[in-house]
Protein backbone atom coordinates (compact mmCIF):
# COMPACT_ATOMS: atom_id res chain seq x y z
CA UNK A 1 0.00 0.00 0.00
CA UNK A 2 0.95 3.66 -0.46
CA UNK A 3 2.93 5.49 2.25
CA UNK A 4 -0.43 8.21 1.93
CA UNK A 5 -2.98 8.48 -0.11
CA UNK A 6 -2.02 11.80 -1.68
CA UNK A 7 1.04 12.39 -1.37
CA UNK A 8 3.35 16.11 -1.92
CA UNK A 9 5.17 14.66 -4.47
CA UNK A 10 1.95 13.74 -6.36
CA UNK A 11 0.78 17.20 -5.68
CA UNK A 12 3.87 18.74 -7.42
CA UNK A 13 2.91 16.58 -10.67
CA UNK A 14 -0.20 18.19 -10.94
CA UNK A 15 1.35 21.37 -12.49
CA UNK A 16 4.33 23.24 -12.65
CA UNK A 17 3.80 26.08 -10.66
CA UNK A 18 3.89 23.48 -7.59
CA UNK A 19 7.25 22.47 -8.70
CA UNK A 20 8.05 26.19 -8.41
CA UNK A 21 10.04 28.58 -6.24
CA UNK A 22 6.81 28.99 -4.32
CA UNK A 23 5.95 25.49 -4.90
CA UNK A 24 5.41 23.90 -0.97
CA UNK A 25 3.93 27.26 0.14
CA UNK A 26 1.41 26.29 -2.76
CA UNK A 27 0.61 23.03 -1.67
CA UNK A 28 0.21 23.45 2.03
CA UNK A 29 -2.15 26.36 0.66
CA UNK A 30 -4.10 23.83 -1.07
CA UNK A 31 -4.23 20.98 1.47
CA UNK A 32 -5.86 23.64 3.99
CA UNK A 33 -8.57 24.99 1.84
CA UNK A 34 -9.39 21.43 0.23
CA UNK A 35 -8.98 19.47 3.45
CA UNK A 36 -6.45 16.93 1.58
CA UNK A 37 -5.34 15.88 4.98
CA UNK A 38 -8.40 13.96 6.03
CA UNK A 39 -8.84 11.33 3.63
CA UNK A 40 -4.97 10.81 4.80
CA UNK A 41 -5.62 10.39 7.99
CA UNK A 42 -8.66 8.42 6.96
CA UNK A 43 -6.44 6.09 4.38
CA UNK A 44 -3.55 6.00 7.17
CA UNK A 45 -5.86 4.41 9.73
CA UNK A 46 -7.42 1.65 7.21
CA UNK A 47 -4.79 1.07 4.89
CA UNK A 48 -3.77 -2.83 6.29
CA UNK A 49 -6.93 -3.79 5.29
CA UNK A 50 -8.37 -4.07 1.10
CA UNK A 51 -11.60 -4.47 -0.02
CA UNK A 52 -14.95 -5.20 1.36
CA UNK A 53 -12.91 -5.16 5.04
CA UNK A 54 -10.81 -1.79 4.33
CA UNK A 55 -14.38 -0.39 3.79
CA UNK A 56 -16.04 -1.53 7.16
CA UNK A 57 -13.25 -0.65 8.85
CA UNK A 58 -13.16 3.02 7.28
CA UNK A 59 -16.72 3.76 8.50
CA UNK A 60 -16.20 2.14 11.13
CA UNK A 61 -13.83 4.36 12.32
CA UNK A 62 -15.79 7.33 11.09
CA UNK A 63 -18.70 6.14 13.11
CA UNK A 64 -20.93 6.31 10.78
CA UNK A 65 -24.15 3.59 10.96
CA UNK A 66 -25.36 1.91 8.17
CA UNK A 67 -28.49 0.06 8.53
CA UNK A 68 -28.80 -1.96 5.49
CA UNK A 69 -32.48 -3.06 4.23
CA UNK A 70 -33.30 -6.18 1.95
CA UNK A 71 -30.20 -7.84 1.58
CA UNK A 72 -32.14 -11.17 0.99
CA UNK A 73 -32.57 -9.89 -2.48
CA UNK A 74 -28.52 -10.84 -2.87
CA UNK A 75 -28.78 -14.21 -2.15
CA UNK A 76 -30.46 -15.48 -5.43
CA UNK A 77 -27.09 -13.54 -7.13
CA UNK A 78 -24.39 -15.21 -5.54
CA UNK A 79 -22.95 -16.67 -8.57
CA UNK A 80 -25.02 -14.58 -11.10
CA UNK A 81 -24.07 -11.43 -13.12
CA UNK A 82 -25.73 -8.42 -12.15
CA UNK A 83 -25.69 -4.85 -11.99
CA UNK A 84 -26.36 -2.10 -8.89
CA UNK A 85 -27.64 1.61 -9.86
CA UNK A 86 -27.57 4.10 -7.02
CA UNK A 87 -28.05 7.43 -6.29
CA UNK A 88 -25.21 9.69 -5.32
CA UNK A 89 -25.96 11.60 -2.19
CA UNK A 90 -22.33 12.29 -0.47
CA UNK A 91 -19.46 11.69 -2.71
CA UNK A 92 -16.90 9.22 -1.89
CA UNK A 93 -18.49 7.91 1.23
CA UNK A 94 -21.07 6.72 -1.10
CA UNK A 95 -18.69 4.40 -3.07
CA UNK A 96 -17.08 2.90 0.11
CA UNK A 97 -20.44 2.22 1.44
CA UNK A 98 -22.10 0.59 -1.57
CA UNK A 99 -18.52 -1.71 -1.62
CA UNK A 100 -19.14 -2.45 1.99
CA UNK A 101 -22.36 -3.71 1.82
CA UNK A 102 -22.15 -5.58 -1.81
CA UNK A 103 -18.68 -6.79 -2.30
CA UNK A 104 -19.00 -8.17 1.06
CA UNK A 105 -21.53 -10.63 0.05
CA UNK A 106 -20.86 -11.23 -3.24
CA UNK A 107 -17.88 -11.92 -5.34
CA UNK A 108 -16.13 -10.21 -7.63
CA UNK A 109 -18.41 -7.07 -7.12
CA UNK A 110 -16.64 -3.93 -9.07
CA UNK A 111 -18.09 -0.20 -9.34
CA UNK A 112 -17.23 2.16 -12.16
CA UNK A 113 -15.74 5.07 -10.25
CA UNK A 114 -14.06 8.40 -11.00
CA UNK A 115 -9.98 9.28 -10.17
CA UNK A 116 -10.33 10.91 -7.60
CA UNK A 117 -12.09 7.30 -5.88
CA UNK A 118 -9.68 5.69 -7.88
CA UNK A 119 -6.76 7.15 -6.09
CA UNK A 120 -7.49 4.83 -3.21
CA UNK A 121 -5.39 1.63 -3.95
CA UNK A 122 -6.91 -0.53 -0.64
CA UNK A 123 -10.46 -0.74 -3.06
CA UNK A 124 -8.75 -1.02 -6.77
CA UNK A 125 -9.83 -5.00 -6.28
CA UNK A 126 -13.57 -3.22 -6.56
CA UNK A 127 -12.91 -0.76 -8.96
CA UNK A 128 -12.98 0.03 -12.93
CA UNK A 129 -11.60 3.86 -13.06
CA UNK A 130 -12.64 5.84 -15.62
CA UNK A 131 -10.71 9.61 -15.95
CA UNK A 132 -11.91 10.49 -19.53
CA UNK A 133 -10.16 14.23 -18.45
CA UNK A 134 -6.35 13.01 -18.34
CA UNK A 135 -5.82 12.45 -22.07
CA UNK A 136 -6.68 14.21 -24.91
CA UNK A 137 -8.33 11.33 -26.67
CA UNK A 138 -10.88 11.70 -24.19
CA UNK A 139 -13.44 9.40 -26.27
CA UNK A 140 -10.74 6.58 -26.18
CA UNK A 141 -10.61 6.54 -22.29
CA UNK A 142 -14.25 6.21 -21.68
CA UNK A 143 -14.25 3.61 -24.26
CA UNK A 144 -12.21 1.93 -22.62
CA UNK A 145 -14.06 2.08 -19.12
CA UNK A 146 -17.45 0.92 -20.82
CA UNK A 147 -15.73 -1.65 -22.47
CA UNK A 148 -13.74 -2.86 -19.25
CA UNK A 149 -17.33 -2.93 -17.58
CA UNK A 150 -19.32 -5.14 -20.55
CA UNK A 151 -16.34 -7.21 -19.92
CA UNK A 152 -16.53 -8.03 -16.18
CA UNK A 153 -20.50 -8.73 -16.91
CA UNK A 154 -20.54 -11.31 -19.63
CA UNK A 155 -17.37 -12.95 -17.51
CA UNK A 156 -20.41 -13.70 -15.06
CA UNK A 157 -19.38 -10.83 -12.22
CA UNK A 158 -21.16 -8.02 -10.45
CA UNK A 159 -21.01 -4.32 -11.61
CA UNK A 160 -21.88 -0.96 -9.72
CA UNK A 161 -22.87 2.38 -11.00
CA UNK A 162 -23.51 5.67 -9.69
CA UNK A 163 -25.59 6.78 -12.77
CA UNK A 164 -25.40 10.19 -12.35
CA UNK A 165 -22.08 10.33 -12.82
CA UNK A 166 -21.58 13.32 -9.87
CA UNK A 167 -22.19 13.72 -6.50
CA UNK A 168 -26.13 14.60 -5.90
CA UNK A 169 -27.26 18.78 -5.70
CA UNK A 170 -29.81 21.21 -4.40
CA UNK A 171 -32.29 21.71 -6.92
CA UNK A 172 -35.81 23.57 -7.10
CA UNK A 173 -38.34 20.80 -8.33
CA UNK A 174 -42.00 20.79 -8.24
CA UNK A 175 -42.02 24.31 -6.43
CA UNK A 176 -39.47 23.44 -3.70
CA UNK A 177 -35.71 22.28 -2.75
CA UNK A 178 -34.76 19.26 -2.83
CA UNK A 179 -31.76 17.11 -2.54
CA UNK A 180 -31.17 14.87 -6.09
CA UNK A 181 -28.88 13.30 -8.20
CA UNK A 182 -28.88 15.05 -12.29
CA UNK A 183 -30.60 13.23 -14.99
CA UNK A 184 -28.63 9.43 -15.09
CA UNK A 185 -26.44 9.58 -17.98
CA UNK A 186 -27.15 7.61 -21.40
CA UNK A 187 -23.54 6.03 -21.33
CA UNK A 188 -24.46 4.10 -18.10
CA UNK A 189 -27.89 3.33 -19.13
CA UNK A 190 -26.76 1.95 -22.58
CA UNK A 191 -24.73 -0.13 -20.77
CA UNK A 192 -27.68 -1.91 -18.85
CA UNK A 193 -29.64 -2.25 -22.08
CA UNK A 194 -26.55 -4.31 -23.62
CA UNK A 195 -25.61 -6.27 -20.85
CA UNK A 196 -29.15 -7.89 -20.48
CA UNK A 197 -28.65 -8.82 -16.76
CA UNK A 198 -30.69 -7.96 -13.77
CA UNK A 199 -30.82 -4.33 -12.70
CA UNK A 200 -31.00 -3.74 -8.50
CA UNK A 201 -31.62 -0.75 -7.53
CA UNK A 202 -29.99 0.26 -4.46
CA UNK A 203 -30.94 3.75 -2.57
CA UNK A 204 -28.25 5.56 -0.12
CA UNK A 205 -30.02 7.89 2.66
CA UNK A 206 -28.69 11.16 3.70
CA UNK A 207 -26.85 14.33 1.83
CA UNK A 208 -24.20 16.81 2.55
CA UNK A 209 -23.95 19.95 4.65
CA UNK A 210 -25.92 23.22 3.28
CA UNK A 211 -22.19 25.19 2.81
CA UNK A 212 -21.43 21.85 0.42
CA UNK A 213 -24.26 22.70 -1.75
CA UNK A 214 -23.71 26.46 -1.65
CA UNK A 215 -20.11 26.28 -2.86
CA UNK A 216 -21.88 25.13 -6.39
CA UNK A 217 -21.92 28.98 -7.33
CA UNK A 218 -18.16 29.04 -7.24
CA UNK A 219 -18.04 26.42 -9.36
CA UNK A 220 -17.64 22.45 -9.78
CA UNK A 221 -14.19 22.27 -9.02
CA UNK A 222 -14.55 24.45 -5.70
CA UNK A 223 -17.28 21.66 -4.69
CA UNK A 224 -15.22 18.97 -5.73
CA UNK A 225 -12.81 20.02 -3.33
CA UNK A 226 -15.45 20.43 -0.56
CA UNK A 227 -15.79 16.90 -1.15
CA UNK A 228 -13.32 16.40 1.51
CA UNK A 229 -14.81 18.65 4.31
CA UNK A 230 -17.54 15.77 4.03
CA UNK A 231 -15.68 13.63 5.38
CA UNK A 232 -15.89 14.27 8.83
CA UNK A 233 -19.31 15.96 9.35
CA UNK A 234 -20.41 12.43 9.06
CA UNK A 235 -19.14 11.19 12.17
CA UNK A 236 -22.28 9.44 14.41
CA UNK A 237 -25.03 9.82 11.53
CA UNK A 238 -26.79 6.63 10.34
CA UNK A 239 -26.81 5.90 6.37
CA UNK A 240 -29.82 3.57 5.56
CA UNK A 241 -29.38 1.81 2.34
CA UNK A 242 -32.07 -0.27 0.81
CA UNK A 243 -31.51 -2.79 -1.70
CA UNK A 244 -34.58 -3.25 -4.48
CA UNK A 245 -35.94 -5.90 -5.74
CA UNK A 246 -34.29 -6.95 -9.17
CA UNK A 247 -35.44 -5.35 -12.29
CA UNK A 248 -35.33 -7.94 -14.87
CA UNK A 249 -34.32 -8.34 -18.57
CA UNK A 250 -37.29 -8.16 -20.67
CA UNK A 251 -38.38 -5.18 -18.29
CA UNK A 252 -35.25 -3.11 -19.48
CA UNK A 253 -35.96 -4.04 -23.05
CA UNK A 254 -39.66 -2.92 -22.85
CA UNK A 255 -37.71 0.21 -23.35
CA UNK A 256 -36.27 -0.22 -26.60
CA UNK A 257 -33.85 2.53 -27.82
CA UNK A 258 -36.00 5.02 -25.60
CA UNK A 259 -32.25 5.48 -23.44
CA UNK A 260 -33.60 8.72 -21.77
CA UNK A 261 -36.97 7.16 -20.45
CA UNK A 262 -35.05 3.86 -19.13
CA UNK A 263 -32.77 5.88 -17.33
CA UNK A 264 -35.67 7.89 -16.00
CA UNK A 265 -37.37 4.87 -14.89
CA UNK A 266 -34.32 3.48 -12.80
CA UNK A 267 -33.87 6.50 -10.88
CA UNK A 268 -37.16 6.74 -10.07
CA UNK A 269 -37.14 3.27 -8.81
CA UNK A 270 -34.05 4.13 -6.82
CA UNK A 271 -35.41 7.07 -5.72
CA UNK A 272 -38.63 5.12 -4.15
CA UNK A 273 -36.81 2.73 -1.72
CA UNK A 274 -35.97 5.84 -0.16
CA UNK A 275 -39.79 6.39 0.99
CA UNK A 276 -40.47 2.72 2.03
Amino acid sequence: MKETLISREELRSLHPVFRGKYGDKLIDLGIKISALHVPNEIYNRSKHLTGPDFCKDVLDKLEITRTVRNTEVLDEFRDRPFITVSNHPYGHVDGIAAIETVGSRVHNYKMMVNVILGLIDTMAENFITVNPMKYAEKNSITYAGIKESIAHVKAGFPLGFFAAGAVSNLIFKKGKLVIEDREWQPAVVKIIQKTKVPVIPMHISGHNSLSFYLSKIFGYKVRTLRLCHELYNKKGKEMVITLGNPIMPDMIASFKDNIPRLGQYLKEETYALGYK
